[in-house]
């Protein structure tokens, strides 16, 4: 998810609202409170509950939501030097879920100053610089996670797609053959960490950048993969 997936769609819709006053989602989103968005939930949810499909109806679901979430994230922003640890990092990973990654990796340093030895701010943060497009730093904050815990397998899956993109081919294929040793073996469930089948093929990836041939890419690959069982 996005937060800015549908936000474009909100100035129009405020405009609107000048012509249709007493829409409480529509005031919602012109002047989002908390009160205008318990207001605009009820709206919602009484026009839902007649017509679960209400086409107008979701779309303005999806609004009110989006606008309330993007306020309590600002609100937990703000609170950031009062949260502990574990808050902290369900916050920055609440905003690089919804693509705001500035300010997420300002919550990972946060974390990796507080809590130098945790692996995983290092390596959330290391993903969030990535889509920054920042891959020199972003290599340096997996290179910390898998220094901190050198089972993360997630971890090294992410610092080989990243000196891939780099153009460390030999480092790519060394991080990711570090993956599949470690598969299975972290503290992680290694299914929820990534998409099925998206170390595979990123294991490919690699292999033919280090000049493996088709036909003897299925060997190489089982011959690294059969590591992890």
């Amino acid at each position: 998810m996005r937060i800015t997936a549908i936000a474009f769609l909100i100035p129009a819709l405020c405009a609107v609202a000048q012509a249709q006053p007493d829409d409480p989602c529509l005031e919602y989103l012109k002047k989002p409170t908390a009160e205008g968005y318990r207001a605009a939930r009820s709206h919602l949810d009484s026009m839902l509950s007649i017509n679960s499909s209400e086409r107008k109806a979701l779309l303005y679901s999806a609004l009110v939501d989006q606008a309330n979430l993007a306020a309590q994230m600002d609100r937990l922003y703000g609170l950031r030097d009062s949260l502990e640890g574990k808050h902290l990092f369900g916050l920055a990973n609440l905003m690089l879920e919804t693509g705001d990654f500035r300010r997420s990796i300002d919550l990972y340093r946060k974390l990796n100053v507080q809590t130098p030895k945790w692996s995983c701010p290092w390596r959330h943060k290391g993903e969030a610089l990535y889509r920054l497009g920042d891959l020199a730093e972003s290599e340096q904050a997996l290179l910390k996670a898998v220094e901190t815990r050198p089972t993360h397998y997630d971890a090294w899956v992410w610092l080989a797609r990243v000196q891939r993109d780099m153009g460390k081919r030999k480092e790519a294929l060394a991080s990711i053959k570090k993956a599949f040793e470690n598969k299975h073996k972290d503290i992680e469930d290694p299914e929820e960490e990534l998409a099925a089948g998206e170390d595979v093929k990123l294991l490919d990836e690699i292999l033919v950048l280090n000049g493996v041939k088709p036909g003897k890419l299925a060997a190489e690959r089982e011959r690294i993969i059969s590591k992890e069982k």
